[in-house]
């Protein structure tokens, strides 16, 4: 063996015995419990007890001064222990410890000094009591003394913590990714701690990047803050990351946008953490970084917060939702879930989706994530007898009506099926909640509703016609939601371009101008409940949703996030689909749009429903139960005001395909609805289906 090798194979051995040493060390410290945190506790009172008497005479301690000052400084031994007790001081779990636990530790002293204090007068104040008055310099150094003893010593438990996890990460196995944190604030600092104790996550802090000036130069949890995004390629040639972490509180999507680019452009993994809001118990986890995903690029801000009423609307309440086994059903039902209603009665047609959501529900309930009743119904809502007997057995005090078809070249092949779920669904269960009294209906709307140039966008408009009759007519919060696209929902954009990326396939667009506007599956679910605690009959709800966005940018975003350079997968332009247009509305000409009092919640007026429209759906229902497609699809656009024409558009005319789907005016004349006779209605007027 070389002198270097020697050298080197000491140092080793040196480095093993003292991660040795500091693991064993920190051993003992986190093996002390409250007991022996107790007996420390007496033993360091009477320390500071004896070292304040002692700076306070200079030394000078003689028997008779012990005699006459022995039942005040006995005190502190008699009180301390009692009052520390209350605050918790021997419940903790001190290698947790924060400033909150260090604010507990001053306070239960501080108390304790005061009591201590107080009945050391009320001594001397004893007839006949011989007992020498302390002065107040003695109880200041007292309390001075008891916390950095008692205080240290509770420290000290969270340092040993912390030299045992450094010790761990440094023998570690596990391979660390050195990892740049974009953010030196809160969740920064908690995230640099928690990664620090936890080898096992790989994640290695080297610094942190913040564009904030004041803080360049400066020290979070350990780590140098380098400088803003700017300094990024000096900061990897410092550190040697691989990774950056974006530890932000809540940050725009463009601000998640301009450090992703600019990470990937320097080759560096990207990942974020959840939101300070989901991390329930409090503290960041480095085990819970995960990519970015195309809703943390939403260049709006997102609605994070329930309008009043919400959680008194559904705790303790029956609650109903439709479609339960669908996309929006089913977030739905989580977060109704969540407010712990009374019971919660699930619908839906879909077998196998409807047991998951069931199952789901049950483990969140075994977990404390919710609580309530299940009651599970595999049923049609277009069957007005099965949602008379279903509605009239559980009497909801809400209707989440979120059963509907929803794809848009699907119900153009057949149309039939789409009304008679979206149209006669809607009229089904209204009529039964209106038989039963339900208080509150909501609808699941869609944009496609507005100057609809599809029969899915033509029955969702009739269906928001339907609700607000059935409001006219009974008062009652009768409402509709109209939503646009839900980030990753079943069949949507999403899903789709993510499984042609991991098959390697090109991304398919239709058109390179289509735009759509987006939210993400948990606002949709919040806009839903908010439109239940604050509805007034016949409301029709809608999401500011921002700009909207290309279709393109988005399928490019997510290449981006896969790590591939923006030209490393072709797109192919396919063209409008039946059905399509290139761009929706969330509102008519003619509706009114106002704020309300839930940010980010607007409410559209003058929607009232056309004469006739009880008739007119009766006739759509007859045509669909025939199975007239062609004369349905006549029938349809001339209740809502419109119809489907393919039309040469010159200047669309391009390689995605000329023919476009626009939305025109009706023409009365040409397009008449064939009669049909009437089913039954009811004594309240709402239609009753045969």
């Amino acid at each position: 063996m070389t002198s270097r090798e020697a050298v080197l194979a000491g140092r080793g051995v040196a480095a093993a015995l003292q991660r040795g040493l500091v693991h064993r060390l920190a051993a003992t410290i986190l093996s002390l419990r409250g007991r022996h945190l107790l007996g420390l506790d007496l033993l360091l009172i009477a320390i500071a007890t004896l070292v304040t008497l002692q700076i306070r005479h200079d030394g000078l301690i003689t028997p008779s001064l012990v005699a006459s000052l022995a039942p005040a400084v006995a005190l502190p031994l008699a009180i301390r222990p009692f009052v520390n007790f209350h605050f918790g001081l021997y419940r903790r779990l001190w290698r947790h410890a924060s400033v909150n636990e260090l604010g507990q530790v001053v306070l239960a002293i501080g108390v304790g000094t005061a009591i201590a204090l107080a009945a050391a007068i009320g001594i001397e104040l004893i007839p006949g009591s011989t007992a020498a008055r302390l002065p107040l310099s003695f109880w200041l150094l007292e309390f001075v003394l008891s916390l950095a003893l008692l205080g240290g010593l509770r420290f000290s438990i969270r340092a040993g913590s912390d030299l045992g996890s450094r010790a761990i990460v440094a023998g570690a196995t596990v391979s660390m990714t050195p990892t740049l944190l974009f953010g030196a604030g809160r969740v920064g600092a908690m995230m640099a701690r928690s990664a620090h104790r936890e080898a096992a996550a790989g994640v290695k802090p080297v610094g942190f990047l913040d564009d904030d000036p004041a803080k360049r130069g400066n020290t979070v949890a350990g780590l140098t803050v380098l400088g803003g995004l700017d300094r990024l390629p000096e900061a990897i040639r410092l550190t040697g990351a691989r990774m950056l972490l974006i530890t932000l509180e809540n940050p725009s999507g463009e601000t998640i946008r301009r450090v992703m680019d600019e990470a990937i452009d320097a080759g560096l993994q990207v990942r974020t953490v959840p939101p300070v809001r989901g991390l329930f118990d409090g503290s960041a986890n480095p085990r819970r970084v995960r990519d970015i995903r195309i809703e943390d690029l939403l260049t709006r801000e997102q609605v994070t917060v329930h309008a009043p009423g919400v959680a008194e609307s559904i705790r303790d309440q029956v609650v109903m939702v439709t479609g339960a086994g669908g996309s929006i059903g089913s977030e739905l039902a989580r977060q109704v879930f969540g407010f712990r209603p009374k019971q919660l009665v699930l619908v839906d047609r879909a077998e196998s989706p409807l047991y998951m959501i069931q199952r789901e529900l049950e483990l969140r309930r075994l977990s404390g994530r919710g609580d309530g009743e299940l009651s599970v119904h595999l049923a049609n809502v277009a069957s007005r007898a099965v949602m008379t007997r279903l509605i009239g057995q559980t009497r909801p005090s809400v209707i989440f009506h979120a059963a509907a078809y929803k794809h848009v070249p699907m119900m153009e092949e057949h149309p039939s099926e789409g009304v008679q779920v979206n149209v006669g669904g809607t009229m089904a269960v209204l009529s039964a909640a209106v038989e039963a009294g339900v208080p509150r209906f909501v609808l699941v709307s869609t944009d496609k509703a507005v100057e609809p140039s599809s029969v899915m966008g033509a029955t969702k408009r009739l269906a928001e016609w339907l609700v607000a009759d059935a409001a006219r007519v009974t008062g009652r919060s009768y409402v509709a939601v109209r939503f646009g696209n839900v980030l990753g929902s079943a069949g949507s954009v999403l899903p789709i371009f993510e499984a042609q990326l991991e098959n390697g396939e090109p991304i398919t667009i239709t058109h390179p101008d289509m735009t759509r506007y987006f939210m993400t599956m948990q606002e949709a679910g919040w806009l839903i409940l908010d439109a239940a605690a604050i509805g007034q009959p016949g409301d029709l709800f809608v999401l500011d949703m921002g700009e909207p966005v290309r279709i393109v940018d988005m399928a490019r975003d997510l290449v981006r996030l896969t790590g591939r350079g923006d030209d490393s997968v072709p797109i192919r332009f396919t063209g409008l689909r039946p059905g399509e247009k290139l761009h929706e509305r969330l509102f008519y000409t003619t509706e009114s749009v106002d704020r309300t009092e839930v940010d980010k919640i607007l409410r559209v007026t003058d929607t009232a429903a056309p004469p006739e429209l009880i008739a007119s759906a009766r006739r759509l229902l007859e045509l669909a139960l025939g199975d007239r497609d062609d004369d349905l699809r006549t029938a349809l656009f001339e209740i809502v005001g419109g119809w489907p024409v393919s039309v040469e558009d010159d200047a669309a005319t391009d390689s995605t395909g000329p023919r476009h789907t626009r939305w025109q005016p009706p023409m009365a004349a040409a397009r008449t609805a064939p009669s049909a006779p009437e089913p039954a209605a009811s004594s309240d007027g709402v239609p009753v289906l045969t």
